[in-house]
């Protein structure tokens, strides 16, 4: 087993592991997008991406994103953490997230957060596999705002209007 960040000619399979990863979630995903952003995240010095390669397969992949914060300074977020269904319970996400930690860690960052929805919650019990590395419930609720086309027709829908 072995974690590398991602290089230029894995990029291709690394997207399609993270399209697979966002189908098989639920999530509406584009191909091409997920390439392109994937390609421009690994290319930002405070944004990290790596594979696992097993038997010169690439069989789980991990994304890292950093902000500066007031309170913190710079934070690193596990944002995606995806292993093949026949690669799991073979210690390819213990893996993968004690190298995003350790990336973090050595790229300055002060602590390491992670987002875990509730189908991620429901399904695989993730805050449980976190916790294993010190990971802890905070107070803090997440909310998005998207830009994109669907705001609109959403804000509207719920009677509100969007400031001019």
């Amino acid at each position: 087993m072995m974690i590398a960040e991602i290089a230029d000619s894995q990029v291709e399979a690394a997207g399609d592991l993270l399209y697979r990863f966002f189908s098989e979630e639920g999530f509406v995903a584009d191909r091409e997008l997920i390439r392109a952003n994937l390609d421009a995240l690994r290319k930002d010095a405070d944004h990290w991406a790596a594979v696992c390669v097993m038997d010169g397969e690439i069989v789980g992949i991990v994304t890292v994103t950093t902000m500066l914060y007031v309170e913190w300074g710079r934070l690193g977020e596990i944002g995606d953490l995806y292993v093949l269904p026949e690669s799991r319970m073979k210690g390819v996400a213990r893996a993968l997230v004690k190298a995003a930690i350790h990336w973090c860690r050595s790229h300055g960052c002060s602590t390491v957060a992670v987002t875990i929805t509730r189908e991620g919650e429901t399904r695989y019990g993730l805050s449980r596999f976190y916790a294993k590395f010190g990971f802890a419930p905070t107070d803090r609720v997440s909310s998005v705002l998207r830009f994109d086309s669907a705001l609109d027709t959403t804000v509207a829908a719920r009677g509100g209007s969007l400031p001019a």
